[in-house]
C-alpha cells in the first residue's frame, strides 16, 4: 500500500490509526470545552472524548473560502463497521454483510468541496520521497501498530490532484481541502473505503496549544 519512502503493508495503515482520544473538530459548538484546541485562522478546534460523536451532527457548515468545514463529529455520527482482513481478501464477504445505511446528511456531501482536519498517514510520495501524493486522513493520532482497526467513517483516503503534493506531517493535525466522494468502494489503492477525497491542498493550523 505504501510506496517509495513509506513501503509498508496496507494492514499496518489501518491498524496504525489507533484508538487515542478522538478529535472533535468542532466549529463554534456550544458543547466544546473552553481550552485544549488548536486554531486554523479564525476556526477553533477542540479535543473531546468519543461521547461527542453521540451528539446531533452539524449539517450546516461554516465556510473556509469555497470549502465547507466538515467535522468528524458529523462524518462519524452514525453506526459503521470496518472490513476484516478476510473481507479485504475476498470482497464478496463484505458485500454480503448487512450494514446500517449511510444517512442522507452524509450522502449530501458527495462531490462537494470540503475542509476536514485530522492526522496524516502517508501512502504514496513523490519521486524524491519528500512529499505525499496520497495519504490516509485519520480522525485519531497513533504512534504504534497496536490499535484496533478504525471504523470506515473515521478516516478518508486522500489522493492529491495531479502535480499537487502535501508536506509529510505525521505528528501534527492538518486541514485538507478538496472534493469528497461518499460511498463504499473497493480498489487497489484504498481497499474498502467509505470516504475518498481529491485533495487541492493540505495545511497546518496556524497555531497550536498542545
Amino acid at each position: 500500500m505504501f510506496r517509495n519512502k513509506y513501503n509498508f503493508s496496507k494492514w499496518f495503515v489501518f491498524l496504525a490509526i489507533g484508538t487515542l482520544p478522538f478529535l472533535n473538530l468542532a466549529f463554534g459548538q456550544s458543547s466544546a470545552p473552553s481550552s485544549g484546541g488548536f486554531v486554523n485562522g479564525n476556526t477553533q478546534y477542540y479535543n473531546a472524548d468519543a461521547s461527542a460523536a453521540k451528539a446531533a451532527p452539524i449539517t450546516v457548515y461554516p465556510k473556509l473560502s469555497l470549502y465547507s468545514l466538515v467535522t468528524w463529529g458529523t462524518l462519524s455520527n452514525f453506526p459503521c463497521g470496518a472490513p476484516s482482513i478476510d473481507d479485504e481478501i475476498d470482497p464478496t464477504l463484505w458485500m454480503k454483510k448487512k450494514k446500517p445505511p449511510v444517512p442522507d446528511f452524509i450522502k449530501a456531501l458527495n462531490n462537494s468541496l470540503v475542509a476536514v482536519a485530522g492526522f496524516m498517514i502517508p501512502l504514496d510520495t513523490d519521486e524524491k520521497g519528500e512529499k505525499a501524493t496520497s495519504f490516509i486522513l485519520a480522525r485519531s493520532q497513533s504512534t504504534c501498530c497496536y490499535g484496533i482497526t478504525p471504523k470506515m467513517n473515521e478516516w478518508i483516503y486522500v489522493q492529491m490532484k495531479k502535480d499537487v503534493t502535501a508536506e509529510i506531517l505525521m505528528d501534527s493535525p492538518i486541514t485538507v481541502f478538496g472534493t469528497i466522494e461518499v460511498g463504499e468502494k473497493n480498489d487497489r489503492n484504498s481497499g474498502w473505503s467509505l470516504y475518498r477525497m481529491t485533495g487541492d491542498k493540505a495545511e497546518l493550523p496556524r497555531h497550536s496549544f498542545w
